[in-house]
């Protein structure tokens, strides 16, 4: 070992000369950064948002639309039998959410839309905490009874989360280089 080599490579062993990679990442083979989505708390948080509390309140959405469109159906009549389409989709939903979170992340594209997935995180916890405040507000009044204001509030938030989610959708698509909504 001459003198240039201990030069560039330290005491520890190590290149002076490589780029410098954080001790989350990985490397491809082709030698880019990848990144563990485990290791980054703002990505968790987006994913679960999607495949979580989005899926959720837009649930509950259906299902108020659905008792407030359909009128009380009177014992003659046979109630619909129900498909289970919902167990499918979450089904696939977990799946494709784990699929996710075990796949390995470019540390480049990931740089360049961390600052809107952080964003588009901050703006869905601001609709859902509007959400959940206009449905207690829902809750206390009764459906007979609620304000205008309370339901346009709790539509407003729920139209805004689905806006958003979608965008996020968009966004950790291109982060991940693949659909993650492949139903869309």
């Amino acid at each position: 070992m001459g003198t240039r080599s201990l030069q560039r490579i330290g005491i520890d062993g190590f290149d002076r000369n490589s780029t410098p990679v954080p001790a989350y990442a990985i490397l491809n083979p082709h030698g880019e950064a990848m990144i563990d989505p485990t290791q980054l708390p703002i990505l968790l948080k987006a994913i679960d948002f999607v495949f979580e509390e989005g899926r959720k309140i837009l649930e509950e959405r259906r299902e108020r639309r659905k008792m407030n469109d359909n009128p009380p159906k009177s014992e003659n009549q046979e109630p619909a039998k129900e498909i289970p389409l919902p167990e499918l989709e979450m089904e696939k939903a977990n799946e494709i959410k784990q699929n996710l979170l075990a796949s390995k992340i470019d540390e480049l594209v990931w740089q360049n839309h961390e600052l809107e997935v952080q964003h588009l995180v901050r703006l869905l916890e601001k609709y859902s905490r509007n959400y959940y405040l206009a449905r207690e507000q829902y809750a206390a009044w009764g459906s007979a009874l609620v304000p205008p204001i309370i339901v346009h509030n709790m539509a407003e938030s729920e139209n805004s989360m689905l806006e958003t989610i979608k965008r996020l959708e968009d966004i950790l698509s291109k982060v991940y280089k693949k659909d993650i909504i492949p139903n869309r």
